[in-house]
């Protein structure tokens, strides 16, 4: 098992992707977005509400890799969530068995599994207290 990388919601997505760039010397991996509710995957991988969307940037320096998302909900303006909060962030770490892992963490009272992609191998889950997980099958979506 090893940590692929840590997800922060930031406040304005284009000015702290050039803090990192500029800044900090990271350079961007990949860009997604805007991400909105089709196929309701706002609300089965973030637990966000119907009406929001996403955007996001992983970066990487030294092989080190964090993703900064920004998210918009109608009604509700830019960032309605505290940064840094869920689902604002999330830890991702790579697993060598998904399906073991995965059932392992089912046996945890109040463990919540959100969305489970074995096609793609990865699953979404908070932990009993609170904290959001992206479980990766080692070797597969690219990160």
């Amino acid at each position: 098992m090893r940590l692929s990388h840590c997800s922060f919601v930031v406040p304005d997505l284009d000015a702290a992707v050039q803090f990192f760039t500029s800044r900090l010397g990271f350079s961007i991996l990949s860009e997604e977005g805007p991400i909105s509710d089709a196929g309701d995957r706002i609300n089965r991988q973030y637990g966000m509400p119907d009406k929001a969307i996403g955007r996001s940037t992983l970066l990487e320096l030294s092989g080190q890799r964090i993703e900064l998302r920004e998210w918009e909900v109608y009604g509700q303006g830019l960032n309605p969530l505290r940064e840094s909060t869920v689902p604002g962030c999330c830890i991702a770490i790579q697993v060598s068995d998904l399906g073991h892992t995965m059932e392992q963490l089912k046996q945890i009272p109040r463990m919540r599994m959100l969305e489970v992609n074995h096609e793609q191998g990865f699953v979404y889950c908070f932990t009993p207290f609170g904290v959001q997980l992206l479980l990766l099958k080692e070797q597969g979506w690219g990160v």
